[in-house]
């Protein structure tokens, strides 16, 4: 499904960012202390945090709580580090804004180690495909965790990891540094 890419051709990429011009930065420790903070997930947590997780986006968010503990499992699940498989993703996927992007940027605050956001410049870095058709689907959610996965088993991450918390000023997880380095790539459209 995905092109195949390196970490070398990710670290060329570090080369053209100037994350002054990157805003977003400076919230996203904010989010993710948020939810280290917190023992369990509440209907309070996921309410402000879904609209925390919408200021990124370029829409309004649409929360459905009508099964708020259902939806409040999956969220903790995630926050214990247990990967969710397609149908604990449907369900989060229908509370917020029916939308696997809107949910996986939950996820990733919740827990950046295991979940990596997904949108559709990520889709395109990785598939070369400008439609966003993909991303709408759960079983591409996991298949693109599992992608990042192996690159992470790369020999040459750890220093590619290092370059990317240096470039940025700050720690991130290996799923942020890989995720950052694809969205910020294709938005410079110097994706190769």
């Amino acid at each position: 499904m995905f092109k195949t890419t390196t970490i070398e051709e990710l670290k060329e990429h570090l080369i053209t960012f100037n994350v002054a011009e990157v805003s977003y930065l400076n919230t996203y420790p904010f989010f993710v202390k948020y939810f280290s903070d917190i023992e369990s997930i509440e209907k309070e947590h996921l309410i402000i945090a879904s609209h925390f997780v919408y200021g990124w986006m370029p829409t309004i968010i649409d929360l459905d709580l009508k099964n708020i503990d259902a939806v409040l499992s999956v969220l903790n699940k995630a926050k214990q580090g247990e990967l969710l498989n397609e149908d604990e993703l449907l369900i989060g996927k229908e509370a917020i804004n029916n939308s696997i992007v809107g949910l996986s940027k939950l996820l990733h605050f919740i827990n950046p180690k295991i979940y990596a956001i997904w949108d559709s410049r990520i889709f395109r870095f990785l598939t070369k495909k400008k439609s966003s058709y993909g991303i709408t689907e759960p079983k591409n959610y996991i298949a693109y965790l599992n992608y990042l996965e192996l690159l992470t088993k790369d020999k040459l991450f750890q220093d590619f990891q290092i370059s990317v918390n240096e470039l940025i000023g700050y720690d991130v997880s290996a799923y942020r540094a890989l995720e950052f380095t694809m969205f910020e790539a294709d938005k410079r459209n110097k994706t190769p």
